[in-house]
């Protein structure tokens, strides 16, 4: 209980600054991305209800392409592009529509539909990709369509930019915090305390589904954490 009560202050703060680095890491910062995988996923399955000779089987992959597009909408706006944020809710209507159809011929009708506002919709994202990216770089992006056009031009910094700050901020915070645990916690608690971190790094480095921002900022904990525990002279090695 002693042992405890002496990390319990050290071991609030890392893992609040944890928590707070895993919540701003990795939402938003491929916002564009996703909604690119998103509308993708719709078009298949829009095109798999179009082939299909049976009503069921065109309601079910009606019903599945309806179901990512809550996501598009948010990833969309998130993203910044307006114009296919648009032509998403028009795919969504149209899929409501071919759900909701008695007839086969009916539902083909607005599937149809709901595939044209698919392509339309993913051919704005790409150009609205390209156009920034060629226009201000990776690093820069247009935040929102809306913002720009009422302050002619007014430029942001991008959600990835923004967030990988935050990242280095919460890191800079984390690794200030392990040194306290190093100068001030009873050598062999200290090192069973960052002992464990490096163990839950190491095991999250081992998903295979990590993304590269996740990745990244697994190895840096787990960095930071190796370098406090080379400074615990004295304490256990195994």
């Amino acid at each position: 209980m002693r042992a405890y009560l002496k990390i319990l202050p050290y071991l609030g703060l890392v893992l609040g600054l944890l928590g707070l680095l895993m919540l701003l890491s990795f939402t938003g910062i491929n916002a564009c991305q996703m909604a690119n995988s998103d509308i993708n996923s719709i078009k298949e399955h829009t095109q798999r209800a179009l082939e299909t000779q049976s009503l069921e089987m065109a309601k079910y992959h009606g019903f599945k392409a309806l179901s990512s597009l809550e996501n598009t909408k948010t990833h969309l706006n998130d993203c910044g592009c307006e114009p296919a944020l648009q032509t998403a809710k028009d795919t969504e209507f149209n899929l409501k529509k071919a759900v909701r159809s008695n007839s086969l011929e009916d539902s083909k009708n607005y599937l149809k539909l709901a595939l044209q506002n698919t392509l339309i919709t993913l051919d704005a994202l790409q150009n609205f990709q390209q156009g920034y990216t060629s226009t201000y770089g990776d690093d820069i992006l247009v935040m929102n369509t809306k913002e720009v056009l009422n302050e002619q031009g007014g430029i942001m910094v991008s959600p990835a930019k923004k967030i990988q700050q935050k990242m280095d901020q919460s890191l800079s915070e984390f690794e200030t915090s392990l040194e306290a645990v190093v100068q001030h916690v009873d050598c062999e608690d200290a090192f069973n305390f960052i002992n464990k971190i490096i163990t839950k790094s190491n095991g999250n480095l081992a998903r295979s589904t990590l993304t590269i921002a996740q990745r990244q900022y697994h190895a840096r904990v787990k960095t930071i954490s190796l370098d406090a525990l080379k400074r615990l002279e004295g304490c256990p090695t195994e």
